[in-house]
């Protein structure tokens, strides 16, 4: 389910693990902290050194290692699951009544969409692993083989009949082609029944022996008759979501349970859900603080840029002036020939007039403005 995952941008990702020391960081996301490192290294995300927050907190300045650029794209999405917990029961389980489902191993199937499951079914056409294949646009909730769909018809028609009589309504529209799911609490929760497959070596026949090594199929595949009811992608609620057929016990024992885990599963989605918006929120909240700060940040930087620069405009109209009384000097000096007093001058002249032009404060109002706002908007 989407509230068992966290999406973030690699960028987003390097500025929290440079941020925020790691150990804390992976406890946020459920994760241990050598977990976390491995997602940083597999995508390129460098993270800090031994030594680095110590040095901040010393009031030092440790740089920062660069993020590199991934070489895959894919690499700039990072999907990050909370770490699965171990599968408990919750406490408004353990006091609430396990209903006896029993399936009659002469149970007629009556439920419209278990006669339409067994309508779908070629008894002939297989899949590679042995189980049967269904339409191939149809999301079967169904992956067994020919000799266990009769009895996984039967667990799913009277599990569908129990459903319906606990008020919780069935989705599989047409065409088919999504999920069965039942709604409980306003949760569409899908779930299924599947057959465990044993794989080997394959074993070559007498008719492959021609054949080369390349053209010879990997594995033989046999299904083991062993069944499994399942809720499906609530893997990471840390509450128990799939029943299987073991020693002891059968699918078929364990339907009441299932029933009273489907409550259960909805609730814990919903909270999941909640706590997913709710670290958004403070996610969207920490990126604003970083923008306003960048922003801040900048706006020194441009102010400073700009007081810097006035203030050798400033200095290089003083050294202008400075120069031109000298040369005005100069050509007041005995010696000097008439036409070349006459040039030195104009260049006095000139070089006034220039370290008006240059000097910030015979243009106060420009000087201001320079301040205040960002070079685009007086054309500078």
């Amino acid at each position: 389910m989407l509230a068992s995952r966290v999406t973030l941008t690699r960028d987003e990702l390097y500025e929290k693990v440079w941020s925020t020391p790691m150990q804390k960081l992976a406890a946020d996301f459920g994760f241990s902290g050598v977990g976390f490192a491995k997602l940083c290294r597999r995508h390129r995300v460098p993270v800090p050194p031994r030594g680095y927050w110590a040095r901040l907190q010393a009031c030092q300045a440790p740089k920062r290692t660069a993020l590199p650029t991934a070489k895959e794209p894919k690499l700039n999405t990072v999907e990050i699951y909370p770490h699965e917990r171990p599968l408990t029961q919750p406490a408004e389980m353990e006091a609430q009544e396990i209903p006896n489902i029993v399936v009659a191993d002469d149970r007629p199937l009556a439920h419209p969409i278990t006669l339409r499951i067994e309508n779908s079914f070629s008894k002939t056409r297989k899949y590679e692993t042995g189980l049967l294949a269904a339409r191939p646009e149809m999301a079967m909730p169904l992956l067994v083989s020919a000799e266990q769909l009769p009895r996984a018809l039967r667990i799913l028609d009277i599990l569908l009949e129990v459903l319906e009589q606990a008020e919780y309504p069935l989705a599989w529209p047409k065409p088919y082609n999504t999920p069965l799911t039942v709604a409980v609490l306003d949760e569409p929760l899908a779930f299924g029944i599947s057959e465990a497959v044993k794989r080997k070596d394959h074993q070559v026949t007498a008719s492959e022996k021609h054949l080369s090594s390349r053209r010879l199929p990997r594995w033989d595949y046999e299904p083991t008759g062993c069944l499994t009811l399942a809720i499906k992608g609530v893997e990471n609620l840390g509450i128990r979501h799939s029943w299987s057929d073991g020693k002891k016990q059968r699918v078929e024992d364990v339907l009441g349970r299932f029933i009273v885990t489907l409550p259960a599963i909805a609730r814990a989605l919903k909270r999941r859900r909640e706590e997913l918006a709710e670290q958004q929120r403070k996610w969207a909240e920490e990126r604003k603080r970083a923008a306003e700060e960048a922003a801040r940040r900048a706006e020194y930087e441009r102010r400073a840029k700009a007081v810097e620069g006035l203030a050798r405009s400033w200095e290089q109209g003083k050294s202008l002036r400075a120069f031109a009384e000298r040369l005005t000097s100069m050509a007041e000096q005995e010696g000097v020939p008439e036409e070349q007093r006459r040039d030195i001058r104009t260049m006095a002249e000139w070089a006034v007039r220039h370290a008006g032009f240059v000097d910030p404060f015979t243009h106060l109002a420009w000087m201001v403005q320079r301040f205040k706002n960002p070079p685009w908007s007086y054309g500078s």
